[in-house]
């Protein structure tokens, strides 16, 4: 107990002592027995955009290619209402639901997956997990198997070529839920959320900008989530998390949507700044 103390009092300390974005590829390794550590709330600033829980995504490289035997996709949480899918049917209701008892925390009902996802890099949760990841991967992921680096595989492979061997990303191994049934991400998570494009064939591809203004949103990457279940105990294919709420720009995973989430409510959203290219150029014209 001692020893778990002594971590977080240490960690918190370097937590102090750092200011603007985290530069964790440069710290020692904070966790070399009892490994994972105590958990600590990642309060780094991963981006110059906000911290862990804005979700922010600057490049494909920052989402990490992961594979659990659970995930939840909450990417299309948000209002209490059912919304229609992609081809005309009617789909379930996702309501992340600001919580009561914490007014900074949405209640998020998701989907409940296994398989295949990704981590935004900038978006873990878990201070050890965090810094373990960006040692190991860089700051924009791109030293481990990732986004691009999955579908250049795959293109090589259809042409039978070699893939480029990249490493799995350290915090993937934070997503499996041990023989305690707990991950270890966060406490009491049974699974994690992360993405995936397992529902896009209902939803679609497309977005809504909600850009105008700085508002309230749940940052549901890499949130402890528990599986939803029925009276009689059996899993339903849902699940419940606790997402991070933060304000500011975002985009929603659904086109046409409303950026109002109904009283009460908040979108499970992410923001992808425009590059400075781009806004360069805008600029210019």
């Amino acid at each position: 107990m001692k020893t778990q103390f002594r971590y977080v009092f240490e960690l918190l300390a370097l937590l102090c002592l750092l200011s603007g974005v985290a530069r964790a590829e440069d710290m020692p390794a904070t966790c070399k027995q009892d490994c994972p550590a105590p958990f600590v709330k990642n309060e780094f600033w991963t981006t110059e955009y906000g911290p862990a829980a804005a979700n922010i995504a600057l490049s494909p490289t920052n989402f990490l290619a992961c594979s659990s035997s659970g995930y939840a996709l909450c990417y299309y949480s948000g209002p209490d209402a059912a919304p229609t899918g992609k081809h005309g049917k009617a789909l379930p209701s996702l309501p992340c639901k600001v919580s009561k008892d914490n007014p900074n925390v949405a209640d998020c009902r998701c989907y409940a997956e296994s398989g295949d996802s990704y981590v935004d890099i900038n978006s873990i949760i878990n201070t050890e997990a965090y810094v373990e990841t960006v040692r190991v991967c860089g700051l924009n992921g791109e030293k481990c198997r990732n986004m691009v680096s999955e579908a250049a595989g795959k293109a090589l492979a259809l042409l039978g070529k070699t893939v480029p061997y990249l490493p799995t990303a350290p915090v993937c191994g934070y997503l499996q839920a041990g023989a305690n049934g707990v991950a270890p991400m966060a406490p009491k998570a049974e699974l994690l959320s992360t993405f995936s494009f397992a529902k896009t064939k209902s939803y679609g591809k497309d977005q809504t900008s909600c850009t105008g203004s700085s508002t309230p949103y749940a940052g549901c990457m890499t949130a402890p989530c528990t599986f939803e279940r029925d009276p009689d105990g059996k899993p339903t294919g849902f699940a419940n998390c606790q997402c991070p709420i933060y304000s500011g720009p975002y985009q929603i995973g659904q086109a046409g949507a409303s950026c109002n989430a109904g009283s009460g409510y908040v979108w499970s959203a992410a923001y992808a700044p425009p590059s400075k290219n781009d806004t360069a150029a805008n600029g210019a014209k």
